[in-house]
């Protein structure tokens, strides 16, 4: 008796939890999600400028020598190169700040007879080495050109200016490219009628010095004017404003 009551409860049971399986997988007990809509967005990008004074340049100094053969052309050039880093770091420009930017030694070739028809002779070689200094003291620039031109410095070029520790002026330009970025979705947004609630992405921006380069005019008796003005740090920021 009792075995036979405990099969039909079990028995029970069992339909009881079939029901309720085929019931959970009918379609309509099926809840829907929530379709995913794409986030209203208000998307600019941001950019500023700053100007600052310069506190380093750069310049190019260049020896160019010739002789009759490779070896007394580079001898040659090496002597007075020596000279030219010599009196750079005589006016102060430590060693570090001395690098090597170009070395070349190379035949020189003439024409014997008019041309067409002529012949193509060897009448020597040419060496040029340049040397790239930067002088953290600006208004020893002119100085320091008239010291390596009086060495034997045969070229100068190159004059960059720029700052010896570009990241604060960088970071002060990246705010206000944000700053940028924002008043022009501001606007974007008074003018279409809605309000932005927040920000939904920023891309990252960059933060760029742009040195300003002057030539140098070399003169014999006085010293090299050289006008620092001002080098410009450029900013851009890429954001996405919701609404």
């Amino acid at each position: 008796m009792h075995e036979r009551l405990r099969n039909a409860i079990l028995a029970s049971v069992i339909v009881a939890s079939l029901v309720l399986a085929v019931v959970a997988l009918r379609p309509e007990s099926v809840q829907a999600e929530d379709p995913v809509t794409d986030p209203r967005l208000i998307s600019v990008n941001g950019e500023a400028t700053i100007a600052v004074k310069p506190d380093m340049v750069t310049v190019s100094f260049g020896v160019e020598t010739n002789g009759s053969t490779a070896k007394e052309a580079q001898q040659a050039n090496t002597s007075r190169m020596n000279s030219v880093i010599a009196a750079l770091k005589a006016a102060g420009i430590k060693a570090e700040d001395i690098q090597t930017s170009n070395f070349s030694l190379y035949p020189v070739y003439g024409w014997e007879g008019d041309r067409p028809g002529g012949t193509q002779v060897l009448t020597g070689y040419r060496c040029n080495n340049t040397v790239t200094a930067r002088v953290r003291t600006v208004s020893n620039t002119g100085t320091i050109i008239d010291a390596a031109v009086n060495a034997g410095a045969t070229n100068v070029g190159g004059i960059i200016f720029g700052l010896q520790n570009p990241e604060p002026t960088q970071n002060e330009a990246l705010a206000l490219a944000v700053e940028n970025a924002r008043s022009k979705a501001e606007v974007m947004a008074k003018a279409a009628g809605v309000t932005i609630t927040g920000i939904y992405k920023i891309s990252d921006g960059y933060a760029t010095v742009g040195g300003f380069e002057s030539a140098a005019r070399v003169l014999k008796d006085a010293s090299t004017p050289i006008e620092s003005g001002t080098v410009t740090v450029r900013a851009t920021v890429r954001m996405d404003f919701t609404f």
